[in-house]
């Protein structure tokens, strides 16, 4: 079949691009800024912001399926989590709909609920309502935090302690997490696309082992050999230390939405994922050796 990945250059939406061609699918994808060098030959790249959707009836000429994989886990300029995960989705179920698009596949996130605090978190769930009441067939993976190489959090930790020789340990008590590796959440995503018995549900992506933000750092440290001071940070003080990396950089490392979200922790039953979509089930352990490789 024929796929459109919205959100195709991002992490998450590269592996997905991968995936989708190695299975055999005719694949494009949307993205802010083009890149067509992160995807195998062959793959069409669309210069579209969901937000301002001028170009995207294009795009979608075609299509028989899309993986909605759009999303910032930062707000910057012009992108607020309002404005991305629910005006974004709005305009792509609407042009969906004029372009006969038989399923959409959407990334939402693991703790999604319209009463969070988090505004990451309700805004995933409120794009969720939307697909739900749109009248084309869905299916909704809700991943936990995801890993690979060439991820945010793992990276951004090894940099932390390579550089500074300190890593910030947010919460020694923090609730657990359950990372899942990107290459499960690919699977998950292609194998949808084409499953009908999928349509309709929602599934929890999580990896196998739950831990804390804290347990994370210490496997790094453990089976990378890197000699870094851990650093307790009460987490009474994420949101401040959040809001104060937003100001002090560009990029900062983690937002205060991130740090948030590593603190309140969040796990799931993997094992219907799992056995729907046949998942390898890969841990931190497992694919850290990877990023040493990468780097």
């Amino acid at each position: 079949m024929k796929v459109l990945v919205a959100g195709g250059t991002g992490f998450i939406g590269s592996a997905v691009v991968r995936q989708a061609v190695a299975s055999g699918h005719r694949v494009a994808c949307l993205s802010r800024g083009v890149h067509p060098a992160c995807h195998p030959r062959g793959v069409v790249v669309f210069k579209v912001d969901l937000v301002r959707p001028q170009g995207l009836e294009r795009a979608l000429t075609g299509i028989d399926t899309v993986v909605h994989a759009v999303g910032i886990l930062r707000e910057g300029k012009g992108q607020s989590f309002e404005r991305v995960h629910v005006g974004g989705t709005a305009n792509l179920i609407d042009a969906c709909k004029r372009a006969g698009v038989s399923k959409i596949v959407y990334l939402s996130s693991l703790g999604a609920h319209l009463n969070r605090r988090n505004t990451y978190l309700r805004t995933k769930a409120e794009a969720e309502h939307l697909i739900e009441g749109s009248g084309i067939p869905y299916t909704i993976l809700r991943p936990s935090l995801v890993f690979g190489t060439g991820d945010r959090l793992v990276t951004h930790i090894l940099s932390w302690m390579r550089g500074s020789r300190v890593v910030p340990i947010l919460s020694q008590h923090g609730l657990p997490i359950q990372p899942v590796w990107v290459g499960d959440v690919a699977t998950a995503v292609v194998r949808a696309l084409d499953d009908p018995k999928t349509n309709g549900q929602v599934y929890d992506l999580g990896g196998p082992a739950e831990m804390t933000y804290a347990d994370m750092v210490n496997l790094i440290r453990e089976q990378t050999g890197i000699k870094a001071l851990a650093l307790p940070v009460p987490a009474i003080l994420t949101e401040p230390l959040g809001r104060l990396g937003q100001r002090l950089f560009e990029r900062p490392p983690l937002s205060s939405d991130q740090l948030e979200l590593l603190v309140s922790g969040g796990t799931c039953d993997p094992s219907p994922a799992a056995v729907t979509f046949g998942l390898r089930m890969r841990s931190l352990s497992d694919v850290l050796p990877e990023y040493r490789q990468a780097s």
